[in-house]
């Protein structure tokens, strides 16, 4: 395979990468806005404080997973910027014009932005129902009253952990330089 052909290649090969991520980010904030109701809602249902317990953590799991495909992201497009598209000549390339005006990244900003906010407060929700659940559950029936300090204990380095991966990844997410 000649040097020319396995940049063509490679190149197409990160751009379906980059699609096909784009379409695991939408399926994760579908699933996240659909589930966390629908299991919050079962929960109240059933009258398990357990499973009110765990939607916080859910939450984290979903809200990490949508934070790598993003990071997978963008990492295809960095590597498209510095290694591929350098070596195109005469014609306009994708990564490079998206870094051109910060206006074209904007929509990436707002997108990132929304989704863990939508999430921290379905994070915030969901502790709080789920340390009231368990409170509940220790008053009606009796038992040592610990796992309600547990999982707070839980929800507070769950949460400290939300906002320093927010935080850290928020420029990696918005930008490309």
């Amino acid at each position: 395979m000649s040097s020319e052909e396995f940049m063509k290649q490679q190149y197409l090969t990160l751009r379906d990468e980059i699609r096909s991520s784009k379409s695991r980010v939408f399926f994760v904030l579908v699933l996240g806005t659909l589930l966390v109701p629908i299991m919050t809602f079962a929960a109240q249902a059933a009258n398990s404080s357990y499973v009110s317990a765990s939607l916080p953590f859910i939450m984290l799991v979903l809200m990490l997973a949508f934070v790598m495909v993003q990071d997978s992201i963008v990492r295809a497009g960095k590597y498209l910027r510095e290694h591929v598209e350098p070596l195109i000549e005469g014609h306009p390339t994708w990564e490079t014009w998206l870094e051109s005006n910060v206006r074209f990244r904007e929509v990436d900003k707002y997108f990132f932005a929304s989704f863990l906010i939508v999430f921290l407060v379905f994070y915030a929700a969901g502790a709080s129902l789920g340390f009231e659940s368990l409170l509940k559950d220790v008053r009606d029936h009796g038992g040592s009253g610990h796992e309600h300090w547990y999982a707070l204990g839980g929800y507070a380095v769950g949460g400290f952990w939300f906002l320093v991966v927010w935080l850290s990844h928020w420029r990696m997410c918005t930008s490309t330089k």
